[in-house]
């Protein structure tokens, strides 16, 4: 039997799209990573590919490839309609190639959908505001509407001249081109604009000069948005539409598919409040409208198993991963190998898309190479084993002792409690959360199948370390949550424990919560007190409530709390407790708001790093420590995995 047919036959076999064949049926979605160089490829973008093209991937579709200068905003915006962009891409399309993967170049253009004013004048069919920014656009002359087609033609030409098997057109997510086809944002008169037709004409014309001028021998597709779930915008019914007529007309090689615009932005990529595989069935419905067509889902993902069952079940041809190579890029090949507990799985927090907005490069909060694989670079194997000793079984030691372990070295894990984890442990056990889990159990098989020895119930005291006679130490002992100062009568008990709440312990229906710290785990406060049928009102002196959360992740979070009755205070602050009450002051007016009868206050914010244990070590003469995680400065998650990697590297 061929190597393929092992675990996952349909996921690991071949498929043809158009003139080109992909060893597998996993293709490397399109995401923006901000690591271009004067709107080209560099050093750090061709890391960032590599990677996902040696972990197997049978396809690899660029970031979004601005095809015009009216869409080209920030500077590291990459664009394909220069031609000083094609020897970067020709490096590009050598490495990709090397390791037998298929290369497409997105062709895009963002239109009204932009996160700030990065693009001066936004074109787009009609002058309605885009729904997340606000602002308004211009409202495009035929002549420009001809431009911009010559823009995507002009893209595809250099795609090809650089080597690349073929391109995307991205006519999804509320982009120019969903702009057009959707009556949400396209309410013209003239031939582009009106009736069903009228409205695919902008598509059409795209896909038929980019086929004419490029021809038949690279690949074409098309990425179509299934339904926008907007009143007034895109059905299901008129995908499928699309979907047969292209299918008809036999001019793309395959259909990728997405949902949603900026109106709906948190369908784009559905965070845990979302299930697995979500719209499955609607991109199913996809298919079966396009026949024989190859068809991509994109429907969150995260096993080979999910994967195999969707092509097993005839939904569609491809499975389209982003979030999950991020996580890991040697996903493929760790499912092609049998593997696949070893596989990283992406635990859907959205922090990849949250920086990528933000305009910054790249980054996975359980993979610290993404985005930085240039910088980082391969592992480098100890030159003679050491003794090191970790401090602490949360995210931050289990990733340094991982590392360490893998360059060679002999680690010892020591920690306080009785299971590894840290914090994330309370989190798996929230709904909504359950996915936090997975950046620890990763971490706990690793060590395991590392030999790494861990000492649970044993507190890493600096003589308890000493007496290993360790070459280096890393501190990863976490942080300690500071007590807030409530003035006023001592009326309502106060908490720092959010483990309080989380394990239902906490008596009352009444309470409100201080957040402070606006993220992930604030939501999981407020989230569990919600579910376990209590009153909440929540106070934060931001702006607004979970300020820091993702936006696509934000909007699902707040929406389930609306949902759940949570009343939300922004700028407010905790002025006094009296009598029982909590009594609330605006920070800005003054105003007071009075909440009664409180059973509890949940205080959740800043912390204490844990860092004493360094200065002892140092004391004693052991000189090589290296503190990580909240014990350097208590932040976020991706902080503790980020150094506690980088510690790994450097003992």
């Amino acid at each position: 039997m061929p190597a393929y047919d092992t675990a996952f036959p349909r996921l690991l076999a071949p498929i043809q799209l158009g003139p080109k064949r992909a060893p597998n049926r996993v293709m490397r979605l399109a995401t923006v990573a901000n690591l271009g160089e004067r709107g080209g490829v560099g050093d750090r973008m061709l890391a960032h590919y590599a990677a996902a093209a040696r972990g197997g991937a049978g396809a690899i579709v660029t970031e979004a490839l601005r095809v015009h200068a009216s869409d080209r905003g920030r500077d590291g915006a990459v664009v394909l309609y220069e031609r000083h962009a094609i020897p970067g891409f020709r490096r590009l399309a050598g490495t990709v190639h090397a390791e037998g993967a298929l290369l497409i170049a997105q062709l895009h253009h963002g239109g009204r959908q932009h996160f700030s004013r990065r693009v001066p004048t936004l074109w787009a069919p009609s002058p309605i505001a885009c729904p997340r920014s606000g602002g308004v656009p211009h409202e495009m002359t035929t002549a420009e509407i001809e431009d911009v087609i010559r823009g995507f033609v002009a893209s595809a030409l250099h795609a090809r001249e650089a080597g690349l098997d073929g391109v995307e057109i991205h006519g999804a997510q509320g982009h120019l081109i969903g702009q057009f086809v959707s009556p949400f944002s396209n309410q013209r008169t003239d031939e582009w604009g009106g009736s069903f037709e009228n409205r695919l004409r902008f598509p059409r014309r795209i896909i038929q000069a980019v086929r004419d001028r490029a021809g038949r021998d690279v690949i074409v597709g098309y990425r179509l948005g299934v339904e926008e779930f907007t009143p007034g915008g895109v059905t299901l019914e008129d995908s499928q539409r699309v979907a047969r007529e292209l299918a008809r007309e036999g001019l793309i090689d395959y259909l990728s598919l997405s949902q949603g615009n900026f109106n709906t932005l948190e369908t784009h990529l559905p965070d845990r409040h979302f299930p697995l595989m979500t719209y499955l069935d609607l991109h199913a419905a996809i298919k079966a409208a396009a026949g024989a067509l190859p068809v991509v889902a994109c429907t969150r993902v995260q096993t080979p198993a999910q994967a195999e069952a969707i092509l097993a079940a005839g939904k569609a041809d491809m499975v389209g991963l982003c979030r999950a190579l991020i996580a890991d890029p040697d996903w493929v090949a760790k499912a092609r190998s049998g593997r696949g507990e070893d596989i990283r799985l992406c635990i859907a927090c959205n922090h990849c898309w949250g920086v990528i907005v933000e305009g910054e490069p790249i980054a996975c909060t359980v993979n610290p190479l993404a985005g930085r694989e240039h910088e980082l670079g391969p592992l480098v194997p100890a030159r003679a084993p050491r003794r090191i000793v970790v401090a602490g079984g949360g995210p931050a030691g289990l990733e340094a002792a991982r590392v360490a372990a893998e360059r060679g070295h002999h680690v010892t894990v020591f920690e306080q409690t009785e299971r590894l984890g840290g914090k994330v442990r309370i989190a798996e056990e929230v709904p909504h959360h359950e996915e936090m889990g997975h950046a620890i159990q990763f971490l706990i098989r690793q060590v395991e199948r590392l030999g790494v020895t861990v000492r649970t119930g044993a507190e890493a005291t600096a003589d308890l370390i000493a007496a290993e006679r360790p070459d280096a130490v890393v501190v990863a002992t976490g942080a300690t949550p500071l007590a807030p100062e409530v003035p006023g009568d001592d009326s309502v008990p106060v908490s720092t424990s959010a483990g309080v709440v989380l394990a239902g312990l906490m008596p009352g229906d009444n309470i409100v919560i201080m957040d402070e710290d606006a993220f992930s785990w604030a939501a999981a406060v407020i989230e569990t007190a919600a579910q376990q049928g209590k009153k909440v009102t929540v106070v934060t002196r931001f702006f607004e409530a979970l300020k820091e959360l993702p936006a696509v992740s934000r909007i699902a979070t707040l929406r389930a709390l609306d949902q759940q009755g949570v009343a939300l205070r922004p700028n407010t602050f905790v002025d006094r407790m009296e009598g029982g009450d909590v009594v609330l002051r605006h920070y800005y007016s003054g105003r007071e708001e009075r909440i009664p009868k409180v059973a509890a206050l949940i205080w959740v914010g800043p912390q204490k790093a844990n860092d004493e244990l360094a200065a002892e070590l140092r004391a004693r003469g052991i000189t090589d420590v290296h503190i990580v995680g909240d014990a350097l400065a208590p932040r976020r998650l991706t902080n503790a995995i980020a150094e506690g990697h980088r510690a790994g590297r450097a003992v």
